[in-house]
């Protein structure tokens, strides 16, 4: 019985090809039979694919072939069928084992609509702009009309008011002329100190407060200056007038 020189299967004695792998057979001298030892299969393990019936004839040179036998022995065509599982279909993936990663769609532009553009909201409080505030003038000294307010202080500290009018004349009363002066000096020591009856005048001239020495015997004196008569001098608030000898403070509200 000739043996496979490839696979080592026994082959029947008119066999010139291998029934199990083809291959041609070399014929050996025949030798007593011995009883053949078959290799044991563990129970449920497979050896091979499982092998479908062939046909009684070689497909490709027509001779007849014995039922079983895998290889033609006339032109050594495979004459068996072998049904194997089709391999499982893998998807393609980037890198073995990792999982199909989600497809997106590709960006779109954004579409800007034609017109003026919102400014976003402002963290600051909102302060309403202030107009720049011009230096303030200094106060106009007030337009008098007439002498009601001034006073004439005494250094004993009597205080005399001036009339309400646009002038008043300051001197001594004289009972035997019958003269009265709008302001009369005779009880703080007119006579003594020198006063004249008709001794001076107060006048408002343009709102402002003027002195006039009606040409008196003692003469009238600003803060230490002898006044010329008949010829008016502007007074202010704190001035000293000496009509004679008696002094007076002028104040001016």
């Amino acid at each position: 019985m000739p043996f496979c020189p490839q696979c080592g299967v026994a082959n029947p004695d008119s066999a010139r090809f291998c029934d199990q792998c083809g291959a041609q057979l070399i014929p050996v001298p025949s030798k007593p039979a011995s009883p053949s030892v078959q290799p044991v299969t563990p129970a449920g393990q497979v050896t091979g694919a499982p092998i479908s019936a062939g046909p009684s004839s070689c497909p490709q040179c027509g001779a007849g072939i014995i039922p079983g036998e895998a290889f033609c022995d006339n032109c050594g065509a495979p004459l068996l069928t072998y049904s194997r599982p089709a391999p499982p279909v893998v998807p393609d993936l980037p890198f073995p084992g990792a999982p199909p990663q989600p497809v997106y769609p590709p960006p779109q532009p954004a579409t800007i609509q034609a017109g003026t553009p919102t400014p976003a909201p402002s963290l600051k409080p909102s302060v309403p702009p202030t107009a720049p505030v011009a230096p303030s003038a200094p106060a106009a000294p007030p337009v008098r009309s007439s002498l009601a307010g001034i006073r004439l202080r005494l250094l004993s500290g009597a205080v005399l008011t001036l009339p309400t009018a646009a002038q008043a004349i300051i001197g001594r009363a004289d009972p035997v002329s019958t003269f009265y002066p709008d302001i009369d000096v005779t009880a703080y020591g007119g006579l003594e100190h020198g006063v004249g009856r008709r001794h001076g005048r107060f006048i408002i001239q343009q709102g402002l407060v003027y002195y006039e020495d009606l040409d008196s015997t003692n003469g009238s004196f600003r803060n230490g200056i002898k006044l010329p008569p008949r010829q008016p001098q502007p007074l202010q608030h704190g001035d000293e007038l000496r009509l004679g000898k008696l002094s007076l403070v002028i104040e001016i509200p």
